[in-house]
């Protein structure tokens, strides 16, 4: 179960968390916004934006590192589509994919877009 989210807030009433899919798609969009170094409880833990994927690094290395921090989140079985727009003239990036959920085996959409400051 994750807590559910609108606009950025936190849902308080009605229905106040995710199951299945939804909560696959939401997990996976979160550990992609997370950053290595990030998480009090484990450093290690985060996308490794700075290290390995923003910057002089080819695009294949960058997708590659972005795969594995999706297809290692919980409930993920496996990616199904995938693709990376970095956009550095405009300083924003966009990955989306489409996930197989391990536990009701369907297909899920996920999309990040971010203005990298």
């Amino acid at each position: 179960m994750i807590r559910r989210f609108r606009d950025g807030d936190i849902v308080t009433s009605g229905r106040q968390f995710l199951s299945g899919s939804e909560a696959t798609a939401q997990g996976v969009f979160h550990r992609l916004r997370m950053f290595r170094g990030e998480g009090f409880r484990d450093v290690s833990d985060g996308t490794p934006w700075f290290q390995s994927i923003l910057g002089k690094t080819p695009q294949g290395v960058a997708e590659t590192s972005i795969k594995q921090r999706i297809v290692s989140a919980p409930g993920v079985a496996l990616i199904t589509r995938f693709r990376y727009d970095p956009d550095l003239a405009q300083r924003r990036i966009s990955v989306s994919a489409s996930i197989i959920d391990s536990r009701t085996r369907e297909q899920v959409a996920i999309s990040v877009n971010e203005d990298l400051i």
